[in-house]
């Protein structure tokens, strides 16, 4: 009876031994893991913006220039994001006034901006095109394994002094995320489909057109050309020399505008509501023209049926023009 006892105690032993030895095993695997994740989860910097000013916005050059305050708050002697951030897709023309400290175990660095970013505007509205102005911030070291950014939403703000000729001042919104360049940038070492990861910070404010004082100013010679063309039909239909002065006068009033689209708006193939205004008020033009031409030939057949005929198309295509005009506004 002890005999079979001790027996049963000491196979008892090997299986918790076996147990021991199995469980030893699993923590070896499971501990250099935790560990790796450990030391690969990427440092978090907070980033925020005080956007001073705006000086200027130039949709021709496809650039604008900004004025901001940027700041960094992080842990840890590894990374010093004040020393290796970039502007995506543009230039820091001046960065002053650093300022650091330590706040506890938070390293804090600030520092003032004045950059020039790049941008492709959407200007097939203009001038009733609303513009959304963005400031993106890269690490231009640290990928996104070693560093995220997160946005300090709470603290990031705009001067009341902003101020943007031609647009009033929206809202701001600031986000973070993580860029992919899929490129091994030439390093051969890497495969060819190596992605690259890149920590962002986006900085975006919206610049609003207030109403249609904009529009009614910049297009008005347009519309005083067309406005001068509809005269010429309440001149009498012999007077074929003066209704061909208002038309030479319009074209070149309207001429005028179609310069001013060509210096402000950049090069494009693409037609915007200002081109086909610009287009649609020649056309009218031109039919003015050649309606102007039959009425002289009929009005020395019939002068009273003439002058009727010419009343009426006088109503007819002004009355066709300003439709178009509506219908093109208000589907750009």
């Amino acid at each position: 009876m002890g005999f079979a006892f001790g027996i049963e105690i000491k196979h008892g032993i090997q299986h918790l031994r076996r147990w021991l030895l199995l469980a030893i095993c699993v923590l070896a695997q499971l501990v250099p893991h935790f560990a790796h994740s450990a030391a690969s989860e990427p440092s978090a910097v907070d980033v925020g913006i005080y956007l001073n000013n705006i000086p200027a916005v130039s949709l021709k050059e496809k650039k604008f220039q900004v004025d901001f305050n940027i700041w960094f708050r992080w842990k840890g002697d590894a990374i010093n994001p004040s020393e290796t951030f970039k502007i995506f897709n543009g230039t820091i023309d001046v960065k002053d006034g650093l300022v650091t400290k330590t706040i506890g175990d938070t390293k804090y660095a600030s520092q003032r901006v004045q950059a020039t970013i790049y941008r492709n505007f959407d200007v097939a509205r203009f001038p009733l095109d609303d513009q959304t102005l963005k400031i993106q911030i890269e690490d231009s070291k640290s990928d996104g394994t070693a560093m995220a950014y997160v946005a300090d939403q709470a603290n990031t703000n705009v001067s009341s002094k902003v101020t943007v000729p031609g647009w009033t001042v929206g809202k701001i919104d600031s986000y973070n995320s993580v860029t992919s360049y899929k490129t091994n940038y030439g390093d051969i070492s890497l495969a060819k489909d190596a992605e690259a990861r890149f920590p962002r910070y986006t900085f975006a404010i919206e610049l609003k057109r207030a109403g249609y004082g904009y529009f009614l100013k910049y297009y008005s010679m347009l519309f005083l050309a067309a406005a001068l063309t509809s005269i010429g039909f309440i001149i009498r239909s012999d007077l074929v020399d003066s209704r061909f002065f208002l038309c030479t006068s319009s074209i070149f009033m309207a001429a005028l505008t179609g310069i001013a689209l060509d210096a402000n708006l950049p090069q494009s193939d693409s037609f915007g509501m200002g081109d086909r205004l610009y287009h649609l008020t020649m056309a009218f033009i031109f039919v003015c023209t050649l309606a102007f031409i039959v009425l002289d030939k009929l009005f020395d057949l019939d002068e009273v049926r003439t002058d009727r005929l010419s009343r009426r198309i006088g109503l007819l295509l002004p009355g066709t023009y300003v439709a178009a005009v509506v219908l093109i506004v208000g589907l750009a």
